[in-house]
């Protein structure tokens, strides 16, 4: 065998130890820039592992992501929900890779030290925004073409409606004001009248009679207030409601979010929808998840719930009334525009006027007389449409002289009228048609707060929910991680050169939001 000698001096070595080092440096430089990153994507894959864990119910059914922070136990914690997310990154954190011939090699040699929620957000915050924005965008998605024309045309429909609601307003309260004085004036004319027929009478002038407590000029025509004032005096849901009945339901206010004392988050989210668009297809989309009188779900704890919406009252009964004497409004002002401007409806109700006080012989009263007549008119065929709209029917918002059913002689007989059954009336807009109007009259920020009211009570009747609160679903979260990045190549200049080796503490700011 052949022998060679070698050497190598100190110098060489030192240089050797110095250039490995060196190499190794450069390489954990670069595995711990790597490090960062996977941190950062732990911290991300993290937060969408824990809101993976999304309420599916409320998603089934009203199309919202919300996380339960109390996990169905009822009592709210972010603390569980941090623990969640410290679970999920320290496992993913924990994950090893397989590398050449099925070696596995974990390269990053990360540690979760702690992990900590910053701020988050609740589906009830800023009265149910997040809950709006979520529905606005799915109803964005969702909307068929040409749709939203249509509602900005119940939205035109709305608007002229509550002008003429407010005319109908005015000019009843005028109206009252001038009856309360036709009534003293009336009163005072036949005290006249009575005086001189009993003069003329212990006179032994026969010109002037008294019969039945009224001068003999005192008409003969049938006074059509007396029918309507009773019929005002009775209740509204009794007669208009006759045919399907009302419910009984009611609940408690404890039961209601928007009543109560609730959570609030400490994170404001964003808005990204917001205007007359987006309200109305808001307003569309309590109407597509919330069912209504004549169709609602028995069981539930609220069963006319888009009359709660626009009601707000705790009681089926009383939610139904506020609808109905709002249709009731709507329809007054409508028809009593119609009245206004049908010349043949005011020669009729002139001439009934002269009848029942022109005997008087106190001109102005008259007219007095004859624009109360119009409003009891519009009153009347008014009860006829809200009673055909409760039925089933339709009717049509602008009347025409096709449309319009009462007549002047009818007014007396309103209340044998109203016992018909109005169902097959199909021309117009049908009770789901004049709820979208009523809505659309109705303040966006109030309609939010009562439709989360509506998902608690709704989901808190379901089997295993029934700890469900609105005020614990949380919809977005800030974050924040700190790790200890364990040392690999670093170990190697660690040991010829005495530098500390014990690994570097970086941190990671995360987040996460359902996207509206």
């Amino acid at each position: 065998m052949r022998k060679e000698r070698g050497a190598i001096t100190v110098f060489f070595s030192l240089v050797s130890v110095l250039f490995l080092s060196l190499i190794c440096t450069a390489a954990e430089s670069a595995r711990i820039q790597g490090a960062r990153a996977q941190a950062a994507n732990i911290a991300d894959m993290g937060n969408y592992s824990v809101f993976g864990e999304f309420e599916k119910r409320l998603l089934e059914e009203y199309e919202i992501f919300a996380l339960d922070a109390s996990y169905g136990t009822g009592d709210f914690s972010m603390d569980r929900v941090n623990d969640r997310l410290r679970d999920f990154m320290g496992k993913n954190a924990g994950k090893e890779v397989k590398g050449l011939a099925g070696l596995c090699f974990e390269p990053w040699q990360l540690e979760l030290q702690e992990s900590e929620i910053l701020e988050y957000a609740l589906l009830t915050d800023r009265g149910g925004e997040a809950f709006y924005q979520q529905a606005v965008s799915y109803m964005k998605q969702t909307a068929v073409t040409g749709t939203i024309g249509k509602l900005f045309q119940y939205h035109h429909d709305a608007q002229s409606a509550k002008s003429d609601q407010e005319e109908f307003k005015r000019n009843e309260n005028s109206s009252q004001e001038q009856m309360e004085n036709l009534e003293q004036q009336e009163a005072e004319k036949k005290k006249e009248l009575e005086e001189q027929a009993a003069q003329a009478e212990s006179a032994g002038d026969g010109s002037m009679v008294i019969v039945g407590g009224q001068p003999s000029q005192a008409p003969d025509a049938e006074n059509p207030f007396d029918a309507v004032e009773q019929l005002k005096s009775k209740s509204m849901l009794d007669v208009l409601c006759s045919k399907y009945g009302v419910s009984g339901q009611t609940v408690s206010k404890s039961q209601i979010a928007s009543k109560r004392r609730k959570k609030t988050g400490t994170m404001e989210l964003p808005s990204e929808n917001g205007g007359l668009t987006a309200n109305l297809l808001f307003r569309e989309y309590l109407l597509d998840h919330f069912p209504g009188y004549q169709d609602r779900k028995e069981g539930e704890k609220l069963n006319y719930q888009i009359e709660y919406v626009i009601g707000g009252k705790r009681s089926d009964r009383e939610n139904l009334k506020t609808v109905v004497n709002k249709l009731l409004l709507l329809r007054e002002g409508c028809n009593y525009v119609y009245c206004v401007a049908n010349r043949e409806m005011n020669t009729q109700a002139g001439a009934l006027a002269a009848l029942l006080v022109g005997w008087l012989g106190v001109p102005p009263l008259i007219t007095v007389m004859k624009h109360a007549l119009l409003l009891s008119w519009a009153y009347g065929e008014s009860m006829l449409d809200v009673k055909t709209l409760m039925d089933g029917g339709s009717v049509p918002m602008a009347k025409t002289e096709a449309t319009w059913r009462l007549t002047l002689d009818k007014l007396t007989n309103i209340e044998g009228l109203l016992r018909e059954d109005g169902a097959s009336r199909k021309e117009g807009e049908d009770y789901r048609a004049h709820l979208r109007i009523l809505l659309n009259l109705q303040s966006v920020s109030t309609q939010k707060k009562r439709a989360v009211d509506l998902v608690e009570l709704n989901l808190s009747s379901v089997p295993g929910l029934s700890n469900f609160q609105a005020d614990h679903c949380v919809v977005g979260i800030r974050a924040r991680s700190s790790w200890r990045i364990r040392p690999v190549f670093a170990r190697v200049p660690a040991v010829f050169l005495g530098v500390p080796s014990s690994g570097l503490l970086v941190t990671a700011d995360s987040g996460f939001t359902y996207e509206n």
